[in-house]
């Protein structure tokens, strides 16, 4: 143990925490299970459910080619021209143009907030993903993208092309939350937080209740032990110091 100049222990050894902790295993299991069944009740009856359909877009540099050979600096510029027309993808232009079709079902920024695109692997491809609490509507905001994006993308960017890759299935489970996995996690915080309130309130508590605790806590020897009239048995006749003095 780290002690300071007047013989106080500053800090309890492993053994003393490993103790602790045994000694307050159901405090901590308890927590554990409390926190990690809130965090699973929470994700699975309280959090709405959220679908994600999702399509993907390949972009090719000037005129289709059927009959040459694709070099290089083709792929290079195409795979420039990925994050540009994401960029143009989320824009009103085009997020307008995809709210019209839907008969103004959502506004551009509700749109937008639903929308995720990204380049695949760093590939010419890139893909878009819609999340909504209704799997249909999921499956029909994404595929009336994959039909009227291209054209106002390169009506705008006037450079490459894209050609839809996969158009969007109707989702058939949840994407989020995810209940046991978040369960798993507040169990672990339950678990660790409840841990570190054990052993921090151990450090804090400086209530002697045994012999050992004067001869551990300070360097002074014990000149003697006061009996207890209302000791039980089992104590020795002798009163536990907890109960005279702190």
């Amino acid at each position: 143990m780290n002690k300071t100049e007047n013989g106080m222990d500053i800090e309890l050894d492993l053994m003393e925490v490993l103790l602790i902790l045994i000694k307050k295993i159901w405090i901590i299991l308890a927590c554990t299970v409390a926190v990690g069944l809130g965090a699973f009740l929470i994700s699975r009856f309280l959090i709405t459910p959220q679908y994600t359909a999702s399509i993907s877009m390949y972009v090719y540099n000037g005129e289709k080619r059927t009959d040459q050979l694709i070099t290089a600096s083709d792929l290079s510029t195409s795979q420039k021209l990925v994050q540009t027309y994401i960029v143009v993808l989320t824009s009103n232009t085009v997020l307008e143009r995809v709210s019209s079709q839907l008969d103004h079902a959502y506004t551009t920024d509700e749109l937008r907030d639903m929308i995720e695109a990204s380049s695949i692997s760093n590939t010419e491809a890139f893909g878009v993903t819609v999340t909504n609490p209704d799997p249909a509507a999921a499956q029909k905001i994404a595929n009336t993208i994959a039909e009227f994006a291209p054209d106002e993308i390169i009506r705008v960017v006037k450079a490459g092309g894209v050609e839809v890759i996969d158009y969007a299935v109707l989702p058939d489970k949840p994407s989020s939350p995810h209940s046991m996995r978040n369960g798993a996690i507040g169990a672990l915080l339950g678990l660790v937080l409840s841990s570190l309130l054990v052993v921090v309130l151990a450090l804090l508590d400086t209530t002697i209740r045994s012999e050992e605790d004067l001869t551990n806590k300070f360097d002074l020897p014990v000149l003697g032990v006061i009996p207890s009239l209302t000791a039980n048995k089992g104590d020795g006749g002798y009163s536990r110091y907890g109960r005279y003095a702190n």
